[in-house]
């Protein structure tokens, strides 16, 4: 094959792949909520059967799965959507806080109650409360909340009096319930009032496919905000994040996308758009150490070459002689490498 038809061949994949992601049948989908997997359509599926009960939900999966869209999802389905959800973060209140927060408090009630407070149920009255992170609830604070759950009864922090509440609560954890009980960090009693619907969330490393359409998701909504119409995405930027395993899972992602959005200086997002941990972590990915060593060093360099080049060519706005001198290659050996990884020298230029 020549290297003219290499380099078509090239063009022509990159071309497939941009209308692969812009192009892409439109997935099963909450709002916001973007998945092709099994698993979570199945989840989906349950939110539309659920979200106009008064059913307590539990909510699994790890950090930045997108739980509370979920939760939002079974809202904003209920007849309960014309009052605002009500979200709490169980994990970023302290326990000493957490009861006042949640119920309420009385003026006097404790040293800098100088006002009567509402807590988040009275405020989530008629409607749906959000406990994300329920695991960080005090075990005292969960006898409270079984209470409610209970009879819908609750006394604000200083009050001898009973109030009652109308709320449909739904719970999120990101870690698993029955190890909490088994540590004794967890009512039992507490969890299978819960546990009345249980959606498990997997993590994005789960589900790999959905990475393509997420990306063309964020790229979407991103290229928007920053003004950046028909931005494209290289094929072997796809390919990396296809082979990282995302602890932070979608909200990873997405804040990757935004900034490969926001640095793109080009009409295409180049590796070299990508933060360092998604370039160099492969290295130490079980699919890498499963690899021989020559195979797995291989890799690292053509993915250092490729953010390498396509970097200097924006530097040099795309002009390749200057970039081949700034390179130390000859113009030739430079030319060779841009065909070998796809680079067009036009998507450099400002």
């Amino acid at each position: 094959m020549t290297d003219g038809a290499s380099q078509g061949n090239h063009g022509n994949d990159q071309r497939v792949f941009n209308r692969s992601i812009r192009h892409a049948a439109q997935p099963l989908q909450s709002p916001a909520f973007v998945s092709a997997d099994a698993r979570v359509l199945e989840a989906l599926e349950l939110v539309r059967q659920v979200a106009d009960t008064d059913a307590t939900v539990l909510i699994l999966g790890e950090t930045g799965t997108g739980k509370e869209l979920i939760a939002r999802s079974i809202h904003g389905q209920s007849r309960r959507n014309a009052v605002p959800l009500v979200s709490v973060n169980c994990g970023a209140i302290a326990e000493s806080l957490q009861e006042s927060e949640l119920f309420g408090h009385v003026k006097g009630a404790f040293t800098g109650a100088t006002t009567q407070r509402a807590g988040r149920f009275e405020l989530a009255h008629r409607g749906t409360i959000f406990l994300d992170e329920i695991s960080e609830m005090s075990l005292a604070l969960q006898v409270k909340l079984l209470r409610i759950l209970q009879s819908g009864e609750y006394s604000p922090v200083g009050d001898s009096e009973t109030r009652v509440c109308d709320v449909r609560v739904v719970a999120a954890t990101n870690e698993d319930p029955r190890a909490l009980i088994e540590r004794r960090e967890f009512r039992k009693d507490l969890y299978y009032r819960l546990n009345i619907i249980r959606l498990e969330i997997p993590p994005l490393r789960q589900r790999k496919d959905d990475i393509p359409l997420l990306l063309r998701h964020f790229l979407r909504r991103f290229s928007d905000e920053y003004h950046k119409p028909d931005l494209d995405i290289a094929r072997p930027v796809c390919d990396l994040l296809q082979q990282y395993d995302f602890p932070g899972n979608v909200r990873e992602l997405e804040n990757i996308v935004q900034r490969a959005v926001i640095v793109c200086r080009s009409g295409r997002i180049e590796t070299c758009d990508l933060p360092d941990e998604i370039l160099y972590r492969r290295a130490e990915s079980p699919e890498v150490v499963s690899t021989t060593f020559h195979e797995a060093k291989n890799r690292v360099i053509e993915d250092f070459e490729r953010a390498f080049l396509t970097s200097l060519l924006q530097i040099c706005g795309g002009i390749i002689s200057r970039a081949a001198e700034r390179s130390g290659l000859s113009e030739r050996n430079f030319h060779a490498k841009l065909r070998k990884y796809g680079i067009e020298s036009r998507n450099a230029r400002a």
